[in-house]
């Protein structure tokens, strides 16, 4: 599943989606809470952030409404995918070794000659090209937006940590120490690579 998984992503990532919302990814998880977490970070406060600038520019905001849809559809399946579930192909080995070699070539259903990453690429070209009606011609104009909403998500990521990175040292003289310390081996290793191009050249 999670070699399935790693696949369907890092095919999105070189073929990215044109007007992609986030970065493709997946987390699986069994953890109901982690998932509502998830949920949460991922879908829900970059929809109402959107939505936010959206309402601030005069736009009717959309990715709320869109999120709960998918939501609502994605828990007709629930049943299906937080369950393990175990299939006998005992029934299709006994009527493959059943089959005449001309049979066999004719009604190929042996899905272990299929190659499974040139499978899952060939089906996400295809979600895009057929079921999108999405230009293949635009992938490098979708994969410079895909470069501008990482850049994005670096940057945000950036100034959570260093706020709340800046509340911890406010409240911690551990914290100041060692953020002081660290501070002052960068500010060292700067002089010394400065002193040491200067004598080279």
């Amino acid at each position: 599943m999670f070699k399935l998984e790693y696949h369907v992503i890092s095919t999105y990532k070189r073929n990215p989606l044109e007007k992609a919302f986030r970065i493709p990814n997946a987390n699986m998880t069994s953890n109901y809470l982690m998932h509502q977490y998830w949920t949460a970070v991922s879908h829900k406060a970059p929809a109402f952030l959107y939505d936010l600038y959206l309402r601030l520019t005069g736009r009717k905001p959309r990715m709320m409404k869109l999120f709960n849809r998918l939501h609502k559809s994605m828990a007709f399946f629930e049943y299906f995918t937080s369950r393990s579930w175990e299939w006998s192909s005992d029934n299709m080995n006994r009527l493959m070794s059943q089959l005449s070699p001309k049979d066999k070539k004719l009604f190929c259903f042996d899905v272990r000659q299929l190659h499974w990453s040139e499978y899952i690429e060939n089906y996400c070209l295809g979600t895009k090209k057929y079921l999108l009606n999405e230009d293949m011609a635009g992938i490098p104009a979708a994969k410079r937006h895909l470069r501008k909403l990482r850049n994005i998500q670096y940057a945000l990521n950036t100034i959570v940590l260093v706020i709340i990175w800046r509340i911890f040292i406010a409240r911690s003289q551990m914290a100041q120490n060692i953020w002081y310390f660290v501070v002052n081996l960068c500010y060292k290793f700067l002089s010394y690579f400065r002193a040491s191009s200067t004598l080279r050249h």
